[in-house]
Protein backbone atom coordinates (compact mmCIF):
# COMPACT_ATOMS: atom_id res chain seq x y z
CA UNK A 1 0.00 0.00 0.00
CA UNK A 2 1.39 3.87 -1.21
CA UNK A 3 2.89 5.14 2.18
CA UNK A 4 2.53 9.13 2.57
CA UNK A 5 4.91 11.20 4.91
CA UNK A 6 3.33 14.46 6.63
CA UNK A 7 4.65 16.01 9.98
CA UNK A 8 0.15 16.71 11.56
CA UNK A 9 -2.36 15.08 10.39
CA UNK A 10 -5.51 16.85 10.53
CA UNK A 11 -9.41 14.69 10.25
CA UNK A 12 -11.20 16.96 9.92
CA UNK A 13 -11.87 19.83 7.41
CA UNK A 14 -14.63 21.45 9.60
CA UNK A 15 -14.05 25.11 11.54
CA UNK A 16 -11.35 23.82 14.10
CA UNK A 17 -9.64 21.63 11.28
CA UNK A 18 -9.24 24.07 8.41
CA UNK A 19 -7.78 26.81 11.42
CA UNK A 20 -5.33 24.15 12.57
CA UNK A 21 -4.29 23.41 9.36
CA UNK A 22 -4.03 27.17 8.18
CA UNK A 23 -2.12 28.17 11.50
CA UNK A 24 0.58 25.22 10.93
CA UNK A 25 1.12 25.41 7.13
CA UNK A 26 1.76 29.22 8.16
CA UNK A 27 4.37 28.41 10.43
CA UNK A 28 5.90 26.04 8.16
CA UNK A 29 4.92 22.97 9.73
CA UNK A 30 3.79 20.02 6.64
CA UNK A 31 -0.05 18.87 7.10
CA UNK A 32 -2.70 16.75 5.56
CA UNK A 33 -6.11 17.35 5.86
CA UNK A 34 -8.65 14.40 5.62
CA UNK A 35 -12.26 15.57 5.05
CA UNK A 36 -15.01 13.06 4.58
CA UNK A 37 -17.68 15.17 2.82
CA UNK A 38 -17.35 16.62 -0.74
CA UNK A 39 -17.55 20.10 0.14
CA UNK A 40 -17.50 22.52 3.14
CA UNK A 41 -20.87 22.86 4.13
CA UNK A 42 -23.37 25.34 3.19
CA UNK A 43 -25.24 26.00 6.65
CA UNK A 44 -24.37 28.92 8.39
CA UNK A 45 -23.98 27.21 11.59
CA UNK A 46 -21.43 28.90 13.91
CA UNK A 47 -21.95 32.65 13.87
CA UNK A 48 -18.95 35.36 14.58
CA UNK A 49 -15.14 35.41 15.35
CA UNK A 50 -15.12 37.18 18.56
CA UNK A 51 -12.21 39.36 19.50
CA UNK A 52 -9.78 36.70 20.91
CA UNK A 53 -10.01 34.58 18.25
CA UNK A 54 -9.77 37.27 15.53
CA UNK A 55 -5.88 37.95 17.66
CA UNK A 56 -5.12 34.22 17.13
CA UNK A 57 -6.16 34.38 13.50
CA UNK A 58 -4.99 37.46 12.02
CA UNK A 59 -1.31 36.41 12.17
CA UNK A 60 -2.45 34.86 8.89
CA UNK A 61 -1.35 37.99 6.06
CA UNK A 62 -4.86 39.81 4.96
CA UNK A 63 -7.40 36.85 6.61
CA UNK A 64 -8.87 39.65 8.81
CA UNK A 65 -9.28 41.79 6.01
CA UNK A 66 -11.30 39.33 4.22
CA UNK A 67 -12.97 37.99 7.22
CA UNK A 68 -14.66 41.25 7.27
CA UNK A 69 -15.44 41.52 3.61
CA UNK A 70 -17.97 38.21 3.68
CA UNK A 71 -19.67 39.80 5.99
CA UNK A 72 -22.76 41.40 5.27
CA UNK A 73 -22.67 43.19 8.79
CA UNK A 74 -19.58 45.57 9.72
CA UNK A 75 -17.22 45.13 12.27
CA UNK A 76 -18.80 45.42 16.09
CA UNK A 77 -22.69 45.74 14.61
CA UNK A 78 -23.91 43.38 16.66
CA UNK A 79 -28.15 43.48 18.17
CA UNK A 80 -28.92 40.87 20.68
CA UNK A 81 -32.38 40.84 22.19
CA UNK A 82 -34.85 38.78 23.15
CA UNK A 83 -38.53 38.79 22.28
CA UNK A 84 -41.69 36.85 21.43
CA UNK A 85 -41.26 37.11 17.86
CA UNK A 86 -38.20 38.99 15.83
CA UNK A 87 -40.09 42.21 14.96
CA UNK A 88 -42.40 42.16 18.29
CA UNK A 89 -41.29 44.61 21.45
CA UNK A 90 -38.37 43.68 23.19
CA UNK A 91 -38.64 42.10 26.35
CA UNK A 92 -34.80 42.91 27.24
CA UNK A 93 -31.80 43.73 24.79
CA UNK A 94 -28.78 41.89 25.36
CA UNK A 95 -25.75 43.35 23.54
CA UNK A 96 -26.43 46.77 21.25
CA UNK A 97 -23.29 48.02 18.74
CA UNK A 98 -22.49 50.92 21.25
CA UNK A 99 -21.77 48.39 24.16
CA UNK A 100 -18.71 48.03 21.86
CA UNK A 101 -17.51 51.45 22.31
CA UNK A 102 -16.44 51.90 25.72
CA UNK A 103 -13.02 51.09 26.60
CA UNK A 104 -10.86 49.22 24.01
CA UNK A 105 -9.35 45.55 25.19
CA UNK A 106 -8.07 44.17 21.91
CA UNK A 107 -6.82 45.19 18.45
CA UNK A 108 -8.82 43.45 16.77
CA UNK A 109 -12.86 44.02 16.06
CA UNK A 110 -15.50 41.21 16.00
CA UNK A 111 -16.55 39.81 12.87
CA UNK A 112 -20.40 38.48 12.43
CA UNK A 113 -19.46 36.36 9.39
CA UNK A 114 -21.42 32.57 9.14
CA UNK A 115 -19.58 29.61 9.28
CA UNK A 116 -20.52 29.05 5.75
CA UNK A 117 -18.82 32.13 4.90
CA UNK A 118 -15.67 31.59 7.21
CA UNK A 119 -14.23 27.89 6.27
CA UNK A 120 -13.93 28.42 2.54
CA UNK A 121 -11.69 31.54 3.75
CA UNK A 122 -9.74 29.32 5.92
CA UNK A 123 -9.84 26.51 3.02
CA UNK A 124 -7.68 29.41 0.41
CA UNK A 125 -5.41 30.16 3.43
CA UNK A 126 -5.21 27.27 4.41
CA UNK A 127 -4.11 26.12 0.66
CA UNK A 128 -2.10 29.28 -0.24
CA UNK A 129 -0.16 28.67 3.16
CA UNK A 130 1.27 24.67 1.70
CA UNK A 131 -1.68 22.93 3.72
CA UNK A 132 -2.63 19.92 1.59
CA UNK A 133 -6.65 19.52 1.92
CA UNK A 134 -8.74 16.24 0.64
CA UNK A 135 -11.88 16.37 0.47
CA UNK A 136 -13.71 13.16 0.12
CA UNK A 137 -11.43 11.27 1.81
CA UNK A 138 -12.10 9.02 4.79
CA UNK A 139 -9.89 8.19 7.68
CA UNK A 140 -10.72 4.24 8.33
CA UNK A 141 -8.19 3.45 10.70
CA UNK A 142 -5.30 4.66 12.76
CA UNK A 143 -2.33 3.82 14.81
CA UNK A 144 0.15 5.32 17.45
CA UNK A 145 3.10 4.40 18.35
CA UNK A 146 6.64 5.99 20.04
CA UNK A 147 7.42 8.35 16.89
CA UNK A 148 4.45 8.98 15.24
CA UNK A 149 0.46 8.14 13.81
CA UNK A 150 0.14 5.79 11.30
CA UNK A 151 -3.98 6.19 9.05
CA UNK A 152 -5.44 4.86 6.60
CA UNK A 153 -7.16 7.22 4.47
CA UNK A 154 -9.75 6.04 1.51
CA UNK A 155 -10.08 8.49 -1.70
CA UNK A 156 -14.25 8.05 -1.71
CA UNK A 157 -14.29 9.04 -5.66
CA UNK A 158 -11.90 6.23 -6.59
CA UNK A 159 -11.72 4.06 -3.75
CA UNK A 160 -8.31 3.87 -3.12
CA UNK A 161 -6.82 3.24 -0.11
CA UNK A 162 -3.36 4.26 1.35
CA UNK A 163 -1.75 5.25 4.32
CA UNK A 164 -0.27 7.89 5.90
CA UNK A 165 2.78 8.79 8.05
CA UNK A 166 2.33 11.43 10.47
CA UNK A 167 4.51 12.62 13.48
CA UNK A 168 1.30 13.69 14.88
CA UNK A 169 -2.85 14.04 14.66
CA UNK A 170 -5.06 16.58 15.27
CA UNK A 171 -8.93 14.97 15.40
CA UNK A 172 -11.40 17.42 14.25
CA UNK A 173 -13.93 15.04 13.37
CA UNK A 174 -16.73 17.00 14.82
CA UNK A 175 -18.93 15.84 17.93
CA UNK A 176 -20.17 12.40 15.86
CA UNK A 177 -16.43 11.82 14.82
CA UNK A 178 -14.89 8.43 16.11
CA UNK A 179 -11.15 9.71 16.61
CA UNK A 180 -12.52 10.00 20.82
CA UNK A 181 -14.30 6.66 20.98
CA UNK A 182 -11.50 5.24 19.59
CA UNK A 183 -8.97 6.29 22.70
CA UNK A 184 -11.14 5.04 24.70
CA UNK A 185 -12.10 8.67 26.09
CA UNK A 186 -15.09 9.33 28.17
CA UNK A 187 -17.04 12.45 27.92
CA UNK A 188 -18.47 14.21 31.23
CA UNK A 189 -21.61 16.77 31.76
CA UNK A 190 -25.16 17.49 31.65
CA UNK A 191 -25.41 15.91 27.94
CA UNK A 192 -28.45 16.27 25.64
CA UNK A 193 -30.24 19.34 27.16
CA UNK A 194 -32.94 19.49 24.51
CA UNK A 195 -33.89 18.74 20.59
CA UNK A 196 -33.55 21.55 17.57
CA UNK A 197 -34.62 21.78 14.39
CA UNK A 198 -32.17 24.65 12.08
CA UNK A 199 -34.17 26.03 9.26
CA UNK A 200 -32.57 27.79 6.62
CA UNK A 201 -34.75 30.05 4.76
CA UNK A 202 -35.06 33.42 2.27
CA UNK A 203 -37.37 35.94 2.72
CA UNK A 204 -38.31 39.73 1.31
CA UNK A 205 -34.74 41.44 2.72
CA UNK A 206 -36.76 44.56 3.25
CA UNK A 207 -39.05 42.90 5.36
CA UNK A 208 -36.39 40.26 6.94
CA UNK A 209 -33.84 42.75 8.81
CA UNK A 210 -34.93 46.39 9.05
CA UNK A 211 -31.80 48.28 9.63
CA UNK A 212 -28.55 47.01 9.16
CA UNK A 213 -26.30 44.46 11.73
CA UNK A 214 -26.03 41.39 12.58
CA UNK A 215 -29.36 40.38 14.78
CA UNK A 216 -29.51 37.70 16.83
CA UNK A 217 -33.03 37.53 18.41
CA UNK A 218 -33.71 34.86 21.35
CA UNK A 219 -37.50 33.91 21.22
CA UNK A 220 -39.30 33.34 23.90
CA UNK A 221 -42.80 32.49 22.50
CA UNK A 222 -46.05 30.94 24.47
CA UNK A 223 -46.00 28.18 21.71
CA UNK A 224 -41.90 27.93 21.48
CA UNK A 225 -39.06 28.97 22.36
CA UNK A 226 -35.55 29.49 19.83
CA UNK A 227 -33.00 31.43 17.99
CA UNK A 228 -33.27 33.55 14.97
CA UNK A 229 -29.82 34.73 13.14
CA UNK A 230 -29.52 36.66 10.33
CA UNK A 231 -26.61 35.47 7.85
CA UNK A 232 -24.63 37.03 5.11
CA UNK A 233 -26.80 36.76 2.10
CA UNK A 234 -29.34 39.47 2.24
CA UNK A 235 -32.85 37.82 2.53
CA UNK A 236 -31.74 34.73 4.37
CA UNK A 237 -32.04 33.78 8.07
CA UNK A 238 -31.45 30.88 9.86
CA UNK A 239 -34.60 29.80 12.41
CA UNK A 240 -33.48 27.20 15.35
CA UNK A 241 -36.57 26.08 17.13
CA UNK A 242 -36.72 23.94 20.16
CA UNK A 243 -38.76 20.33 19.43
CA UNK A 244 -39.57 17.32 20.88
CA UNK A 245 -38.16 14.57 18.43
CA UNK A 246 -40.62 11.72 20.54
CA UNK A 247 -43.80 14.06 19.82
CA UNK A 248 -43.25 14.49 16.11
CA UNK A 249 -40.78 12.46 13.80
CA UNK A 250 -38.58 14.30 11.40
CA UNK A 251 -40.59 13.10 8.92
CA UNK A 252 -43.44 15.76 10.05
CA UNK A 253 -40.88 18.89 9.35
CA UNK A 254 -41.44 19.54 5.46
CA UNK A 255 -41.36 22.26 3.62
CA UNK A 256 -44.59 23.88 4.03
CA UNK A 257 -44.55 23.19 7.87
CA UNK A 258 -41.26 24.78 8.67
CA UNK A 259 -42.69 27.88 6.60
CA UNK A 260 -45.33 28.24 9.07
CA UNK A 261 -43.11 28.11 11.56
CA UNK A 262 -40.98 30.94 10.35
CA UNK A 263 -43.75 33.18 10.18
CA UNK A 264 -44.69 32.63 13.45
CA UNK A 265 -41.01 33.11 14.76
CA UNK A 266 -40.48 36.19 12.55
CA UNK A 267 -44.15 38.01 13.57
CA UNK A 268 -44.38 39.70 9.88
CA UNK A 269 -47.37 38.29 8.74
CA UNK A 270 -48.45 35.86 5.69
CA UNK A 271 -44.92 36.84 4.17
CA UNK A 272 -43.36 34.70 1.12
CA UNK A 273 -41.23 32.00 2.77
CA UNK A 274 -38.50 29.88 0.53
CA UNK A 275 -36.74 26.49 2.39
CA UNK A 276 -33.31 26.37 1.77
CA UNK A 277 -32.18 23.13 4.34
CA UNK A 278 -33.04 21.76 7.54
CA UNK A 279 -31.06 20.20 9.68
CA UNK A 280 -32.39 18.71 13.11
CA UNK A 281 -29.57 18.74 16.10
CA UNK A 282 -28.97 18.17 20.03
CA UNK A 283 -27.99 20.60 22.14
CA UNK A 284 -25.21 18.90 24.68
CA UNK A 285 -23.25 20.37 27.26
CA UNK A 286 -20.13 17.70 27.29
CA UNK A 287 -16.42 17.75 27.52
CA UNK A 288 -14.19 15.09 27.10
CA UNK A 289 -12.17 13.69 30.18
CA UNK A 290 -8.73 14.04 28.17
CA UNK A 291 -8.27 15.89 25.15
CA UNK A 292 -4.74 14.93 24.34
CA UNK A 293 -3.62 11.18 23.75
CA UNK A 294 0.44 10.73 23.22
CA UNK A 295 0.62 11.85 19.66
CA UNK A 296 -3.22 12.75 18.79
CA UNK A 297 -5.00 16.04 20.21
CA UNK A 298 -8.70 16.52 20.16
CA UNK A 299 -10.69 19.77 18.94
CA UNK A 300 -13.85 21.58 18.60
CA UNK A 301 -16.20 19.28 18.66
CA UNK A 302 -14.55 16.54 18.87
CA UNK A 303 -13.37 18.06 22.22
CA UNK A 304 -16.48 19.85 23.70
CA UNK A 305 -20.00 20.18 23.13
CA UNK A 306 -21.39 23.17 23.75
CA UNK A 307 -25.18 25.00 23.70
CA UNK A 308 -25.25 27.41 21.32
CA UNK A 309 -26.34 30.43 22.84
CA UNK A 310 -23.53 32.96 23.20
CA UNK A 311 -20.94 31.86 20.60
CA UNK A 312 -18.16 30.55 22.85
CA UNK A 313 -18.30 26.90 21.51
CA UNK A 314 -17.08 28.05 18.28
CA UNK A 315 -14.82 30.61 19.38
CA UNK A 316 -13.20 27.92 21.81
CA UNK A 317 -13.02 25.38 18.78
CA UNK A 318 -10.88 28.26 17.06
CA UNK A 319 -8.68 28.85 19.75
CA UNK A 320 -8.33 25.34 20.11
CA UNK A 321 -6.84 25.10 16.63
CA UNK A 322 -4.54 27.92 17.74
CA UNK A 323 -3.36 26.59 20.41
CA UNK A 324 -2.24 23.31 19.05
CA UNK A 325 -0.78 24.46 16.02
CA UNK A 326 1.96 26.87 17.56
CA UNK A 327 2.97 24.45 20.23
CA UNK A 328 3.03 21.63 17.37
CA UNK A 329 5.20 23.99 14.93
CA UNK A 330 7.44 24.63 18.20
CA UNK A 331 7.89 21.04 19.03
CA UNK A 332 8.38 19.76 15.28
CA UNK A 333 11.25 22.79 14.69
CA UNK A 334 13.19 21.97 17.98
CA UNK A 335 12.58 25.17 19.40
CA UNK A 336 10.34 23.52 22.79
CA UNK A 337 10.53 20.39 24.18
CA UNK A 338 7.79 17.65 23.39
CA UNK A 339 6.24 17.96 26.95
CA UNK A 340 5.09 21.12 25.34
CA UNK A 341 2.69 19.58 23.95
CA UNK A 342 1.23 18.70 27.43
CA UNK A 343 0.75 21.72 28.04
CA UNK A 344 -2.21 21.80 25.54
CA UNK A 345 -4.76 19.86 27.78
CA UNK A 346 -3.25 21.35 31.13
CA UNK A 347 -4.22 24.79 29.14
CA UNK A 348 -7.01 24.13 27.23
CA UNK A 349 -9.63 21.41 29.34
CA UNK A 350 -10.30 24.30 31.98
CA UNK A 351 -10.86 26.74 29.47
CA UNK A 352 -13.50 24.55 27.84
CA UNK A 353 -15.65 23.87 31.36
CA UNK A 354 -15.14 27.79 31.36
CA UNK A 355 -17.03 28.04 28.25
CA UNK A 356 -19.32 25.98 29.09
CA UNK A 357 -20.32 27.31 32.15
CA UNK A 358 -21.23 30.19 30.56
CA UNK A 359 -23.32 28.92 27.58
CA UNK A 360 -25.13 26.94 30.06
CA UNK A 361 -25.74 30.17 32.18
CA UNK A 362 -26.76 31.87 28.43
CA UNK A 363 -29.45 29.08 27.58
CA UNK A 364 -31.00 29.45 30.97
CA UNK A 365 -31.14 33.24 31.48
CA UNK A 366 -32.06 33.92 27.65
CA UNK A 367 -33.87 31.19 26.63
CA UNK A 368 -35.07 28.54 29.66
CA UNK A 369 -35.12 30.15 33.25
CA UNK A 370 -36.90 27.09 34.33
CA UNK A 371 -33.77 24.72 33.44
CA UNK A 372 -31.45 26.23 36.36
CA UNK A 373 -30.59 22.44 36.60
CA UNK A 374 -28.39 22.42 33.90
CA UNK A 375 -25.77 25.22 35.34
CA UNK A 376 -22.21 24.52 36.25
CA UNK A 377 -21.67 27.25 38.59
CA UNK A 378 -18.74 26.07 39.80
CA UNK A 379 -17.05 27.52 36.44
CA UNK A 380 -19.35 30.23 35.89
CA UNK A 381 -17.83 33.41 34.98
CA UNK A 382 -19.29 37.09 33.32
CA UNK A 383 -18.90 37.03 29.76
CA UNK A 384 -16.51 38.97 28.97
CA UNK A 385 -13.94 37.35 31.22
CA UNK A 386 -15.02 33.52 29.77
CA UNK A 387 -14.65 34.99 26.39
CA UNK A 388 -10.87 36.96 27.14
CA UNK A 389 -9.51 36.83 30.62
CA UNK A 390 -9.38 32.68 30.92
CA UNK A 391 -6.38 31.91 32.50
CA UNK A 392 -3.65 29.26 31.40
CA UNK A 393 -1.99 27.13 34.31
CA UNK A 394 1.10 24.66 33.02
CA UNK A 395 4.23 23.66 32.80
CA UNK A 396 4.67 26.25 30.01
CA UNK A 397 3.94 28.95 32.59
CA UNK A 398 6.48 29.82 34.95
CA UNK A 399 3.84 31.06 37.74
CA UNK A 400 4.69 33.22 40.52
CA UNK A 401 3.07 34.67 44.06
CA UNK A 402 1.15 36.83 42.12
CA UNK A 403 -1.42 33.86 40.78
CA UNK A 404 -4.59 33.78 43.36
CA UNK A 405 -5.57 30.50 41.41
CA UNK A 406 -8.64 32.73 39.94
CA UNK A 407 -9.72 30.83 36.86
CA UNK A 408 -10.35 33.79 35.05
CA UNK A 409 -9.31 37.96 35.62
CA UNK A 410 -11.21 41.17 33.73
CA UNK A 411 -9.58 41.68 31.64
CA UNK A 412 -10.91 45.14 31.87
CA UNK A 413 -8.34 45.75 35.12
CA UNK A 414 -5.02 43.19 33.92
CA UNK A 415 -2.77 42.34 36.33
CA UNK A 416 0.06 41.21 34.04
CA UNK A 417 0.58 37.67 36.15
CA UNK A 418 1.91 35.17 33.97
CA UNK A 419 -0.52 32.56 32.67
CA UNK A 420 -3.09 35.90 31.66
CA UNK A 421 -3.64 37.38 28.37
CA UNK A 422 -1.60 40.44 27.87
CA UNK A 423 -3.14 43.65 27.79
CA UNK A 424 -4.13 45.61 24.83
CA UNK A 425 -1.59 49.03 24.72
CA UNK A 426 -1.29 51.02 22.00
CA UNK A 427 2.50 51.97 21.24
CA UNK A 428 4.15 53.99 18.56
CA UNK A 429 6.91 52.62 16.46
CA UNK A 430 8.17 55.65 14.52
CA UNK A 431 5.15 56.45 12.16
CA UNK A 432 3.00 53.96 12.91
CA UNK A 433 0.27 53.16 16.12
CA UNK A 434 0.65 49.38 16.56
CA UNK A 435 -1.27 47.31 19.59
CA UNK A 436 1.55 45.55 22.04
CA UNK A 437 -0.30 42.15 20.42
CA UNK A 438 0.79 42.90 17.46
CA UNK A 439 4.50 42.29 18.35
CA UNK A 440 3.32 38.53 19.87
CA UNK A 441 2.21 35.96 16.94
CA UNK A 442 5.11 33.80 15.75
CA UNK A 443 7.94 33.81 17.84
CA UNK A 444 7.91 34.89 22.28
CA UNK A 445 8.31 38.77 22.42
CA UNK A 446 10.24 40.06 25.47
CA UNK A 447 8.89 43.62 25.98
CA UNK A 448 10.99 45.57 28.70
CA UNK A 449 10.67 48.74 30.36
CA UNK A 450 12.66 51.68 29.56
CA UNK A 451 15.31 51.11 31.81
CA UNK A 452 15.54 47.41 31.16
CA UNK A 453 18.66 47.69 28.45
CA UNK A 454 20.10 44.76 29.75
CA UNK A 455 17.27 42.30 29.59
CA UNK A 456 17.19 43.59 25.89
CA UNK A 457 19.96 42.98 25.12
CA UNK A 458 20.00 39.25 26.61
CA UNK A 459 16.98 38.98 24.12
CA UNK A 460 18.89 39.76 21.64
CA UNK A 461 21.69 37.57 21.89
CA UNK A 462 19.69 34.57 22.44
CA UNK A 463 17.71 35.59 18.78
CA UNK A 464 21.21 35.38 17.53
CA UNK A 465 22.03 32.28 18.83
CA UNK A 466 18.69 31.38 16.68
CA UNK A 467 16.31 31.38 19.34
CA UNK A 468 12.75 32.62 18.54
CA UNK A 469 12.67 35.59 20.48
CA UNK A 470 12.03 38.89 20.10
CA UNK A 471 13.02 42.10 21.84
CA UNK A 472 10.69 44.86 22.30
CA UNK A 473 11.89 47.68 23.90
CA UNK A 474 10.18 50.73 25.17
CA UNK A 475 11.65 53.80 24.40
CA UNK A 476 13.82 52.03 22.21
CA UNK A 477 11.54 49.97 19.65
CA UNK A 478 8.46 51.15 20.49
CA UNK A 479 7.24 54.30 22.87
CA UNK A 480 4.74 53.73 25.28
CA UNK A 481 3.12 57.52 24.64
CA UNK A 482 0.27 57.14 26.88
CA UNK A 483 1.89 55.30 29.77
CA UNK A 484 -0.12 52.76 30.16
CA UNK A 485 2.11 49.73 29.51
CA UNK A 486 4.16 49.47 33.02
CA UNK A 487 0.42 49.94 34.63
CA UNK A 488 -1.10 47.18 32.80
CA UNK A 489 1.57 44.64 33.16
CA UNK A 490 2.44 45.19 36.53
CA UNK A 491 6.46 45.83 35.53
CA UNK A 492 8.72 48.56 37.05
CA UNK A 493 10.49 50.56 34.77
CA UNK A 494 13.33 48.20 34.42
CA UNK A 495 11.19 44.86 34.53
CA UNK A 496 10.63 42.15 31.94
CA UNK A 497 7.70 40.26 30.27
CA UNK A 498 7.65 37.22 28.40
CA UNK A 499 4.62 36.86 26.16
CA UNK A 500 4.13 33.72 24.03
CA UNK A 501 3.30 33.49 20.78
CA UNK A 502 -0.39 33.12 21.82
CA UNK A 503 -0.14 36.62 23.35
CA UNK A 504 -0.50 34.97 26.92
CA UNK A 505 2.33 35.81 29.86
CA UNK A 506 4.78 33.31 29.76
CA UNK A 507 7.26 34.73 32.57
CA UNK A 508 7.81 38.54 34.24
CA UNK A 509 10.37 39.73 36.46
CA UNK A 510 9.26 43.16 37.77
CA UNK A 511 12.04 44.53 37.98
CA UNK A 512 16.06 44.07 36.88
CA UNK A 513 17.76 41.26 38.53
CA UNK A 514 21.96 40.76 39.45
CA UNK A 515 22.38 38.80 35.77
CA UNK A 516 19.45 39.16 33.39
CA UNK A 517 20.90 37.09 30.98
CA UNK A 518 21.53 33.76 32.98
CA UNK A 519 17.70 34.74 34.40
CA UNK A 520 15.80 34.89 31.16
CA UNK A 521 17.89 32.36 29.76
CA UNK A 522 16.77 30.00 32.47
CA UNK A 523 12.83 31.06 32.28
CA UNK A 524 13.11 30.62 28.39
CA UNK A 525 13.82 27.36 28.87
CA UNK A 526 11.22 26.65 31.19
CA UNK A 527 8.52 27.70 29.52
CA UNK A 528 9.20 26.03 26.25
CA UNK A 529 9.77 22.52 28.37
CA UNK A 530 13.40 22.33 27.32
CA UNK A 531 16.16 21.31 29.66
CA UNK A 532 17.91 24.16 31.60
CA UNK A 533 19.39 25.58 34.48
CA UNK A 534 17.42 26.14 37.43
CA UNK A 535 18.22 30.04 38.75
CA UNK A 536 18.72 29.63 42.33
CA UNK A 537 18.46 33.16 43.10
CA UNK A 538 14.89 33.93 41.51
CA UNK A 539 13.37 30.31 43.00
CA UNK A 540 14.45 32.23 46.54
CA UNK A 541 12.91 35.13 45.64
CA UNK A 542 9.88 33.26 44.36
CA UNK A 543 9.68 31.29 48.15
CA UNK A 544 10.23 33.96 50.17
CA UNK A 545 7.71 35.69 47.84
CA UNK A 546 5.20 32.84 48.73
CA UNK A 547 5.83 32.57 52.46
Amino acid sequence: MQVERTQVLVRGGGYAGLAAAMLLAWRGVACIVAERHAAASRHPKAHGVNRRSMELLRVVPGLESELFAISRAGANEVDVYIAETVAGPRQRTLIRKSDFDGPSISPAQICTAGQDRVEPVFFKHARAQGADIRFSTTLTTFAQDEEGVTATLRDEASNRDYEVRADYMIAADGAHGVTRDALGIEMEGPGVISHSVSILFEADPAKLIPGGGFVLCYLRNPSFSGVFVSCDDPGRGQLNIAIDPDAEPASAYDATRCAAMVRDALGLGAIDVKILDVLFWRKSALIAKRIADRRVFLIGDAAHLMPPVGGLGGQTALQDAADIAWKLAFVLKGHAGPALLDAYQAERLPVAHIALSRQLANYVERLQPARDDVRLRAHEADYLSAAMGYRYRSDAIALDASDDGAETENPLTPSGSPGTRLAHVVLRQNDRLLSSHDFAGRDYTLFVGPRGAAWAEAARRLAGQGEPILAAHLSVDALDEEGRFLEKTGLFDDGALLVRPDGFIAWRSVSLTEDPATQLAAAFAQVRCLPGPVDPARAAQVAEQAS
